[in-house]
Order: C-alpha cells, then structure tokens, then sequence
C-alpha cells in the first residue's frame, strides 16, 4: 500500500511526451512573429518604391499645389516650371525699369512713374508733398543696389495663396502724424501763484475763506488789525488839516504882499508852508497806497469831519463791517486781497493769531491756465520749434491736453542734457492737477491724407524695405498669381498703421497678413546658383 501510494502521488501533473512536444511548436511560431510582421513591411516598402521609381512626392504637392510631372517643376519659386514667370520672362514680360529714385529714395518709383501703378483705373497721387515729409526728419533709406525688387513671387493658384496664410488690404489714405515724445509734467503757471501775507505786523480779526474756495480778483479773503494803519489815517487826516491851512494861509497873504502890505519874504515862507503841507499828504497817501488802500480823490478839500468817517474802514464793504465782532471795529482794519482769479489752495490764518510780514496766510492759484513741461532729447532738440502742438497724456491716463509750444530753453541742462520745453493750455473746468507726471508728443508734421498701410505690410532685409504689391490681372483666369515686389520709404507710425512716404498709391492692393511668407519665399528664390534646379 505504501509503495502504491508514494508512486500515484509522484506521477500527478507530469506533463506527457505528446503534450510536450505541441508546446514547442507554438512557443516557436510565437517568437518568430515580430521578424515576419517586419519583414512583410519591408516587402511591401520595395514593392511601393519599384513601382513609384523611388521618388517621394514633391513639397507642392505637400502644399496643395496638385501634381505634376516630375520634369516640369520649378524648385526655386515652387510653380510648374512651364508657366514660371520668374524663369521665363517671355511669358509675362516686366515693364520697363526706369531705375533708383533718389528724390523718393525707391527703385522703380510709382510716383514718378504711375503707369507702374497695379490698379485698374487711373491711379491717384499723394495730395502732399512726400518728397518734402521724407526729408523732414531722419527716416530708413533704401540701398540703392538692392535688386530684390526686379523679382514677382508667384503661387501655383489662389487656392495656394490662401493655403499659405497670406492676406490682402487695399491702400489707403488716412490721418497720421510725425512727433517727438519727451517726459514731463503739468505744472501751474508760476506768475499766476500768490503767496498772500499781511504787509504789516497785526492780529486777525476776520477770516472769510477757507481752502478750496474761488476767489475773485480783489476779493478780501481776511481783515488784520495793525495798529499802524490807524496810524497813517490819523497822520493823513492832520496833514489834510494842515494842507487847508496852509493854502488859507496863501490865499490870504497874496493880496496883502501885491499891495505891499507884507514883504515878500511873508509870502514866501507862507508858500513854502504849503509845498510842505502838500509833500507830507503825498507822503501819507503813498505809505496807505503802498499797503492797498484806494484814497479819495476829492481828499485835499473835504471836510474833516467826513474825510474821518470815510477813512475809518477805508476799501472795506459796509456789510463787512456790520459782520464783525463788537470791539473790532477799528480804524486799524487792513484787507488781505486777492491779486487775481483764483482757488485758495492753502491757509495758514486764524482769528485772534498775531501775524508778522514773512509768514504767508494764504496761497492763492489761478487753476484756468497750466504749463505743460517737457524735457525734449538733446537729438531732437533740432525739431522743436514754437508754435508747434504738444498733445500731453499724463501716466495714469486720465488727464490729457493739447497745447501750443509758447518758450523753448535758450540752453541745454548740463546735468540731463535735456532740452526744457514749455507749452501753455486752458484749464476752465481746473480737471488738470499740478505736478501731473506724464509725456507729451510735440507734433512736427500733421497730414490729413497720408498713404497707409497696415504695420505687417511692411517687410525689411537689413537694406531696405518692401511690400508685396498683388497684380492688377490678379484674378484674370489665364493670368499668373503673383506678387510685385516694391520697395517704400517707410514715414510715420501711428496705431496699426505706417504710412508709406514713397513706393505705392492709393487703390492698390498689398499683402498684410502673412506677407513674411512671400518675403521668405523671395529670399528662398534668391539664394543659390540657378534659378531653375532640378527636383
């Protein structure tokens, strides 16, 4: 039993020998899989290329240009080569060159020459002089030996055209400007700030403003109490007591010296009297003068009674003088006045406070006129000249203003070497802050019907620059599509758009968008040997 036992148990799971070899056979088919799926590639690689010659198919047919035979296919600009213009000019002859324009500084300048103009009706000319904005400031200039302008880049279709990303837009006219850009800030007009302070020593007694209020021109802002102007009233008043007396005095001694009643030196010494009298009231009436006051003019004759009572509260409105504290009312009283229209911008007065001449009460600022001051480059300072418009953007964007260039530093600073600039502008509505910082653009030349193009109509080489000009048969169906190449002046820049001083005219159609394609394939083109390689 135990024998039977141990040999049942040793025999489970023993594979046997016809299991064992259908195994083998598998594992083998298994392995060699990888090898034959690669091998049937490569089968079928050979089988493609013997029957296709071996050639992969060609970059125009990559692009949408369609196929063609193998031995008519222009590999430098990327057209069959039976209808490449660029290859064989007979079949779409160039117009006549006529050379470099030096006024416009372009090759074949349709300026000069419109009938090179790829419009269907009669061009039409700039209505300015671009010649004269060309020479205005320093602008690019073209090489005069830069040929890439005697090639046409051509496509295969419109289809391809479009394929290639490339955009279109007409030429325009529109409004654009040249201009200097220079920092600065806006600043109020110097002469029209004030520092108001008493002009004697004294003590407030009123105050009538405060900060932020709107002056008017010799409107009374404060009254001080001096006691130096009740001074100067009383001596006034004496020298006009004195002044009656001594002309009385003259009046009556003239007819006793004519009939020799006195001597004449009476009479002398009397008159001299009177010239005395008459300086000391001039005296007077200058030192209140000098301190604001207006003095009567009928005051050499008034009666002496009257003439008190008017210089009491001399230049002081009665209804004033009603407002003030019981015990003020003194001929002692002085006015602080505006000297001109204004906003109180700063205050430093209270009532009961002693004031001396040095210590400004009031600052007074006329908010209607401000400078714009700008520090123009030491290079651009050969462009700015008076009279010139200056439209002023501040750095936060919210104040601008347009002014007039008024006064042009004689000196450049030695430690900037900026040049100063000053224009002056209307402020009415006072929306522009003192010591706004911001820059300002000094217009130097302003044309309501410049040429224009969009910016990425523009392409350059390091020698000159181009657009793409779309021929005028464009969409004739039997005429090739294809691109005149024309070098421009390049003139002002505004936004989206550059204005073109030279090399196309209004109505003409250019490449905008994807014009970086046509400026590659024309270098492409222009590279190498021959111009018609074989695939």
């Amino acid at each position: 039993m135990s024998v039977n036992i141990t040999q049942s148990t040793a025999n489970v799971g023993l594979p046997t020998r016809t299991d064992t070899g259908s195994r083998s056979v598998f594992s083998l088919v298994l392995s060699c899989l990888p090898n034959i799926v690669v091998f049937s590639m490569l089968g079928g690689v050979m089988l493609l290329g013997h029957f296709t010659d071996w050639k992969m198919p060609k970059f125009s047919e990559l692009v949408g240009a369609g196929t063609t035979a193998a031995d008519d296919w222009c590999t430098s600009h990327l057209v069959p080569e039976s209808f490449c213009i660029e290859c064989a000019p007979n079949l779409l002859p160039k117009s006549e060159s006529f050379g470099f324009c030096n006024l416009h500084g372009v090759a074949e300048c349709v300026i000069d020459h419109p009938e090179l103009a790829q419009t269907n009706t009669s061009p039409s000319l700039p209505k300015y002089d671009t010649a004269a904005a060309i020479t205005l400031i320093n602008r690019p200039a073209n090489n005069s030996t830069n040929s890439l302008n005697t090639h046409r880049v051509q496509f295969t279709s419109h289809e391809s055209v479009v394929k290639a990303g490339v955009g279109v837009d007409v030429v325009g006219e529109g409004q654009i400007s040249d201009f200097v850009t220079a920092n600065g800030e806006l600043v109020f007009d110097p002469n029209r700030v004030a520092s108001l302070s008493s002009k004697i020593p004294g003590t407030v007694t009123l105050v009538l403003k405060k900060i932020g209020d709107t002056v008017l021109s010799g409107e009374i802002l404060a009254l001080v109490d001096a006691s130096q102007v009740g001074l100067l009233k009383s001596e006034l008043l004496k020298n006009v007591s004195q002044l009656q007396l001594q002309k009385d005095n003259v009046e009556r001694l003239t007819p006793l010296a004519v009939s020799r009643a006195i001597s004449t030196r009476d009479l002398l010494e009397a008159k001299t009297a009177f010239q005395e009298a008459e300086v000391a009231l001039l005296s007077t009436c200058q030192m209140l003068t000098n301190l604001g006051f207006e003095i009567p003019d009928d005051i050499e004759t008034a009666d002496s009674k009257t003439l008190a009572a008017q210089l009491r509260f001399l230049n002081i409105p009665e209804p004033l003088v009603e407002a003030l504290p019981p015990g003020m009312k003194t001929a002692n009283l002085i006015p602080i006045r505006s000297p001109f229209d204004g906003v109180l911008i700063s205050s430093d007065i209270v009532v009961g406070n002693v004031v001396e001449t040095s210590k400004p009460l009031f600052t007074v600022c006329d908010v209607s006129k401000i400078w714009i001051m700008l520090n123009v480059r030491q290079e651009d300072a050969k462009y700015v000249q008076t009279g010139l418009t200056v439209k002023f953007r501040s750095d936060d964007g919210d104040h601008n203003a347009n002014g007039v260039i008024a006064w042009i530093s004689p000196f450049v600073d030695q430690q900037t070497r900026m040049l100063k600039v000053r224009a002056e502008i209307d402020n009415p509505n006072g929306l522009l802050i003192d010591k706004t910082y911001g820059s300002g653009q000094i217009v130097i030349r302003e044309e309501a019907n410049a040429i224009l193009v969009p910016k990425e109509a523009v392409q350059s080489t390091p020698d000159a620059r181009f657009v793409f000009v779309r021929d005028k048969n464009y969409f004739d169906d039997k005429n090739p599509k294809f691109f005149h190449v024309r070098q421009v002046r390049v003139g002002a820049v505004n936004g989206k758009n550059v204005e073109l001083l030279a090399g196309v005219l209004p109505g003409e159609v250019v490449a905008t968008t994807g014009s970086n394609v046509l400026l590659a394939h024309l270098l492409r083109a222009n590279l190498g040997a021959g111009c018609c390689a074989e695939d």
